[in-house]
């Protein structure tokens, strides 16, 4: 628990991120080592938080460009090598010299800044609550503790009644089924039990990121309303005091040019953040969360048995005939984003992929002295 709290603690978004992302891969391991066999939701918040890592330290345009170029990346390495140390040099963190120097300057690319802010506030938000309640249930819950013991009844009480995204009924149900799993022998139960615990934990934490997702997806838009405006008024500074009749005409005439190219730019940034929200990357494979994902569920998840996992299922599956197709072509809605959810926490559940460590010993040391890892992480 002290843990969570030093992590959630750090200034630096970019160190955070990969602190929380080990936090939970470690989290993870700890749960599984109790609950046994399958994923928690720990495992994919695990992956999550390492895609997240991305955008917040802002590398979602590089990863756009060697998309683009195909086998021809090789061209994109010297710039690649000085942008990513540019970025860890804090160009998006307005505590360091260059980071005030970026946030005033007011550039075209201003999305990806605000974009990288809303998924660091948004990956720490999660931490904090759901990050900080495995690790309390982990603390103060002994293995094998029953529902009806003391310590299982006072870690429930101080989970809030009512839905989110203020309360947190969804995380008492989880919790209680995380719980169940220690006694359960029937592998089918036991894998019901797991991904509708792991389902709810999800759905929280959807509903609770709902306002971060929707700044982020919306950074382009939001940093082209005022060009004009800052346009007009470098060039004059006295024009903040121009009468209203005067001022927006030459708000229109003297922002065209710059209007221009700020909606190419504006373009560009809302295709490589949308993009960078639209995949998610597993060891040795990249989900693309836009198109169906088509691998199977376990045998277990066939036929479902345990009705309230069909009731929460039948909340994001299309009822038949209508196809099933769990892509989600507006990450922004949170029905979209929770059936593919569905699908990739069935299909992952017992997946090898998704219980890998998200770093190698060199990085976590790196990181842990507060030193932006080398090379890809």
């Amino acid at each position: 628990m002290e843990d969570v709290r030093q992590i959630a603690a750090i200034a630096n978004p970019v160190i955070r991120n990969l602190e929380i992302t080990y936090c939970y891969s470690r989290l993870a391991a700890a749960f599984a080592a109790r609950s046994g066999e399958g994923a928690n939701w720990c495992t994919y918040a695990t992956w999550a938080s390492r895609q997240a890592g991305q955008t917040i330290r802002g590398e979602d345009l590089l990863e756009h460009l060697a998309r683009k170029l195909g086998h021809g990346r090789w061209l994109l390495h010297p710039i690649a090598t000085l942008w990513r140390r540019v970025l860890r040099r804090g160009l998006f963190q307005r505590k360091t010299r260059i980071g005030r120097l970026t946030a005033a300057l007011h550039t075209p690319f201003d999305a990806f800044e605000s974009a990288s802010d809303a998924v660091a506030r948004g990956n720490l938000k999660v931490f904090e609550e759901i990050g900080f309640e495995f690790a309390r249930y982990l603390h103060e819950c002994p293995a094998n503790a029953t529902a009806e013991s003391a310590p299982f009844q006072g870690f429930l009480d101080r989970l809030r009644p009512g839905d989110p995204p203020e309360g947190q009924r969804y995380l008492r149900q989880a919790f209680a089924r995380y719980d169940r799993l220690q006694f359960e022998r029937d592998p089918k139960a036991r894998i019901e039990l797991a991904v509708l615990a792991n389902l709810e934990v999800g759905l929280h934490e959807q509903t609770r990121l709902q306002p971060e997702i929707r700044e982020a997806l919306d950074a382009a838009y939001a940093t082209q309303e005022d060009l004009g405006r800052r346009a007009l008024e470098a060039l004059f500074p006295s024009a903040t005091r121009w009468w209203s009749v005067v001022r927006r005409p030459a708000t229109a005439v003297v922002g065209a040019v710059a209007a221009g190219a700020q909606r190419s730019a504006s373009r560009l940034a809302r295709e490589v953040i949308t993009e960078s929200f639209m995949v998610l990357s597993l060891p040795g494979r990249v989900l693309a969360l836009g198109t169906h994902l088509t691998d199977e569920y376990p045998e277990a998840l066939d036929e479902p048995a345990d009705a309230e996992l069909i009731e929460l299922l039948a909340r994001f599956e299309p009822v038949e005939p209508a196809p099933d197709d769990c892509g989600a072509r507006d990450w922004s809605d949170l029905h979209q984003r929770m059936h593919y959810i569905v699908h990739m926490f069935c299909a992952f559940h017992l997946s090898e992929q998704v219980f890998r460590p998200p770093f190698s010993p060199e990085q976590v040391a790196s990181f842990s002295r507060g030193i932006v890892p080398a090379g890809e992480v």
